[in-house]
């Protein structure tokens, strides 16, 4: 029996291929996907309840980080605070005052949304950027507004707002631009590898509508080997399931889908057949496992440290999963006592590019055992 836990959020119910040839959007490995522009939209409100930017945005200037109010995963990776930049952009990372926008893939910095990448310029005008925190857990929504922010030098009043909602989605809302985007960049990106451009300088972003950006969700695939490496009569030639012989298993997890699974939530949780005793004298070097990253590569690490280490890749029970605070005897190689073993490797599992075709972003962990 093999068992594989991860988390993820909602996830919109129809093709992401069909998407992106409906609207013409460039796609890449992607975290989200996005519906709309719809109507009615969805705006919220803060014009006197929300809180100003203080300093006020000047033109070219980003603020400093600002709690959001919950914890918000975005992209795989957990946030509480965030910065917002002038020019129509919030940042989960390194930030950016450059006012020429150019296409998604190309944005200086990753981690951030592109509600409205533009030459604005709020003018050190108080008021002119707003934010709040809205609702109770697990509903909770973080509200940015940006409201009547003239396109430098001072041109117009562009008026619009990003919504994060606890649930993981997000909503980019437009009540009235100089241009409906003619001169902005739209989407959002993660990393070089994770991102979508909705729009590029493109009257996309129409009055009253919504654009929702939902997470896609990962589709993990797992699979399960096990071979006989050498018996005490055969050995390596035509070896057999007899007892002393020794098998070596594999796992292997793909991720069938464009959508990245959240930090820290892979965990393979795995039960010895009966009659076996695990090899923990060391497999690889020190390590009673061999972890592969796979081609396309996985996103994932799995450290080893000791077999007494809670905080390594690997942990041990030695009853039934029960717990996992067992420490195998080190000074065998083999340890009968080992019922269940629970792999949990680190990072963010990467979602496959589109069109989503195999080979899939993979991994592997191998480990033996004796049957007795």
């Amino acid at each position: 029996m093999l068992k594989i836990t991860f988390q993820m959020k909602k996830n919109l119910a129809y093709s992401w291929g069909l998407i992106c040839a409906l609207i013409n959007i460039s796609c890449f490995a992607a975290s989200y996907q996005v519906a709309g522009p719809t109507i009615p939209y969805t705006w919220v409100d803060i014009s006197i309840t929300g809180t100003n930017v203080t300093p006020a945005l000047t033109d070219d200037s980003v603020s400093a980080a600002i709690p959001i109010g919950f914890t918000f995963n975005y992209g795989g990776l957990n946030y509480t605070t965030l910065a917002i930049g002038s020019n129509g952009w919030l940042f989960f990372g390194a930030t950016s005052i450059v006012f020429t926008n150019t296409t998604v893939s190309t944005v200086p910095v990753s981690n951030l949304l592109l509600p409205y990448w533009d030459d604005l310029n709020p003018a050190g005008v108080a008021g002119r950027v707003k934010y709040q925190t809205l609702g109770v857990a697990p509903n909770r929504q973080f509200v940015v507004s940006y409201l009547a922010v003239p396109t430098y030098p001072a041109v117009g009043a562009n008026t619009f707002q990003v919504i994060l909602n606890e649930s993981g989605s997000i909503l980019y809302n437009y009540q009235a631009t100089n241009d409906q985007g003619l001169s902005a960049t739209i989407g959002y990106q993660v990393s070089t590898t994770d991102f979508v451009q909705y729009s590029f300088n493109a009257a996309t972003a129409l009055n009253l509508r919504t654009l929702t950006w939902l997470r896609i969700s990962p589709s993990l695939i797992n699979l399960k080997t096990v071979a006989v490496v050498s018996d005490p009569v055969n050995n390596a030639s035509n070896p057999k399931f007899i007892p002393g012989a020794i098998a070596s298993y594999a796992i292997t997890i793909n991720n069938a889908s464009q959508g990245v699974v959240d930090t820290g939530t892979v965990i393979i949780s795995d039960p010895l057949p009966i009659n076996t005793e695990m090899l923990t004298g060391g497999l690889s070097a020190i390590a009673p496992y061999v972890f592969t990253d796979g081609v396309p590569v996985s996103g994932l690490t799995c450290n080893f440290v000791s077999l007494a280490s809670l905080v390594d890749c690997i942990d041990f029970s030695n009853n039934n999963g029960a717990t996992w605070s067992y420490v195998p005897i080190i000074s065998s190689d083999y340890d009968p006592a080992v019922t269940n073993i629970r792999f949990k490797p680190t990072g963010v599992m990467s979602g496959d590019t589109a069109p989503v075709t195999a080979p899939y972003p993979n991994f592997t962990v191998n480990f033996k055992v004796r049957l007795q």
